[in-house]
């Protein structure tokens, strides 16, 4: 219109207005070819049209949409060692989320913490959005678990992965023992254990779906543990866990009480020695944290009642996270569950857990 040059594509379109109609871009409606091109004999701008509708579409969540950049691109690559699960969290994860909401809102949440622990000058911002999304994340999550499925299995068992995690890069408040929260067992661990209880009726699904490679490793992993206890010498870790093992069995009488205290050093001496065997690069998180999820409900019955030996066993756990703190999303808790423990400990039983303490480098502050 500018130059006075009548436009070929125009008068070819114009010509074609009597023909069947075609597919508008907008809409995915049926509309006449040469609609444009009437409206442009009348004078009307069709580049108008394209304005209006853009002007009705929603406005994009431009931070919901940096946060899953960032899983997607960093996050990701932080939660495992193995090559394949890093791609699994990558492609896999994000494919979930896209199906189901909660899991979407967990990666969210997760990456926002993420960003919290790289960005400290928006340390709170972040933190307050990944609080957000893990609110609305368990609570559409907990709606779904009366009705999990061979098809949303997966992406409850998932969620429940994300939440542990989330739990370990969360805000720490006094008095959180990490599997213990003032108020009794926490609810990460209540949850984590009830789908695990669920999912085992869909274990074959689980093994054959996305998730796959994740049981497999993980298989693999438990292996490898069982196998380095069995092969477990004389080695100091072993010596100590041995003492800790001859006082608790000369201080407690009652045999149900110290067959439990035994039992969850037998699950302690496994994780040290994979823990120790293994190169920290390669340690897995699950290596480590599988202690919580072997012990037993007595026994966590038992350090909820903040009985000292309970407490002092899972001192020596301490030992085997400062191996894993080189993730973002563990760091510090070490230190963390130390003190903690050794507010709750009286003096005598503060002298069972001195190795431990000079095992981490962790000091009680003065007059403590």
């Amino acid at each position: 219109m500018r130059h006075s040059v009548e436009c070929d594509i125009l008068l070819t379109s114009a010509n074609a207005v009597a023909s069947p109609g075609g597919i508008s871009i907008e809409t995915g409606q049926s509309r006449s070819v040469g609609s444009d091109a009437v409206q442009a004999s009348r004078g009307q701008d069709p580049s108008l049209q394209v304005g209006q509708h853009w002007q009705q579409a929603p406005a994009l969540d431009v931070s919901d949409l940096e946060l899953l950049h960032n899983f997607c691109t960093s996050t990701c690559y932080t939660l495992q060692s193995n090559p394949t699960l890093k791609t699994l969290w990558r492609i896999s994860a994000p494919q979930l989320g896209f199906a189901y909401d909660f899991v979407m809102r967990g990666i969210l949440s997760l990456s926002a913490l993420h960003l919290a622990h790289s960005r400290p000058d928006q340390r709170q911002e972040y933190i307050s959005k990944a609080m957000q999304h893990n609110h609305a994340g368990l609570m559409t999550m907990t709606a779904v678990l009366p009705n999990i499925n061979q098809k949303n299995c997966s992406a409850v068992y998932l969620f429940s992965v994300i939440t542990f995690i989330l739990t370990l890069a969360s805000p720490r408040k006094p008095g959180d023992l990490l599997i213990m929260g003032q108020s009794g067992i926490a609810e990460w661990l209540t949850l984590f254990r009830g789908v695990h209880a669920i999912v085992k009726s869909f274990h074959d699904e689980l093994q054959s779906g996305v998730l796959g490679p994740m049981f497999s490793v993980g298989s693999r992993r438990s292996q490898l543990r069982d196998a380095h206890a069995n092969e477990l010498g004389p080695a100091e870790e072993d010596h100590h866990l041995g003492q800790l093992q001859c006082v608790i069995q000369q201080s407690v009488t009652d045999l149900h009480l110290l067959t439990i205290y035994m039992a969850a050093i037998v699950e302690l001496r496994k994780s040290f020695a994979v823990a120790y065997s293994e190169e920290i690069a390669a340690l897995e998180s699950s290596d480590v944290f599988i202690f919580l999820f072997r012990v037993s409900e007595e026994y966590l019955n038992l350090l909820k009642d903040r009985t000292q030996e309970s407490l002092a066993i899972f001192a020596y756990f301490c030992i085997i996270t400062k191996r894993i703190e080189n993730h973002w999303w563990s760091q510090g808790w070490s230190d963390h569950l130390m003190s903690q423990i050794h507010d709750l400990l009286d003096e005598e039983h503060r002298l069972w857990i001195r190795w431990p303490m000079e095992e981490i480098g962790w000091l009680p502050s003065r007059g403590a």
